[in-house]
């Protein structure tokens, strides 16, 4: 079984590579809803890689979560992270917790990238992917959002940059009337 996920994830990340972004094949595989949004989010513990096993729940604390499954091979996982990283005193203002969870890789060869790039958040090391095969992830890189609530609002495979939308919804149809009334 693991195998198979193993070369689902090569064959999604080889496809995001040679398929140009915003292609009717891309839309088609990458954009199917995911069973999990409009759910809690499953709750998952996974070792850090400053050793510690920590749980989702335990590391979100209440808080918002973007859930960033990706892997260091990956070349668009590598075009979102330093997007994540250059909004990392943004999130943490915004009580965001950003979640890296590393799909498939060895700790030596996650820590050696994440000192290389200064990635500033913790990374959750997913070797035997059983989380992301929880999550059913078809490739990566994969954001899961997670409300307050516990709820996986949406699933996505960039950034977006209406991400604060996603997580709150109530927060933008609370802005909408005032915006009217100044028209």
């Amino acid at each position: 079984m693991r195998k198979i996920f193993v070369l689902t994830i090569v064959f999604a990340g080889i496809f995001s590579v040679l398929c140009p972004s915003g292609t009717s094949a891309e839309l088609s595989v990458f954009q199917m809803q995911n069973s999990l949004v409009g759910k809690t989010a499953p709750d998952f513990t996974l070792p850090t890689l400053k050793g510690k096993k920590v749980s989702l729940t335990q590391y979100r604390a209440g808080n918002s979560a973007i859930v960033f499954f990706w892997a260091t091979w990956c070349p668009h996982c590598r075009e979102q992270l330093t997007e994540l990283s250059k909004s990392a005193a943004s999130m943490q203002e915004k009580g965001i917790q950003v979640v890296l969870v590393d799909v498939g890789e060895a700790a030596k060869q996650v820590n050696a990238y994440v000192t290389k790039y200064e990635v500033p958040y913790e990374v959750f090391l997913d070797a035997e992917s059983a989380v992301a095969e929880s999550y059913s992830i078809i490739g990566v890189p994969t954001f899961l959002f997670i409300g307050k609530d516990g709820l996986v609002k949406a699933v996505k495979h960039a950034i977006p940059e209406n991400y604060e939308t996603i997580l709150n919804p109530e927060a933008q149809q609370a802005r909408v009337p005032e915006a009217e009334s100044n028209i």
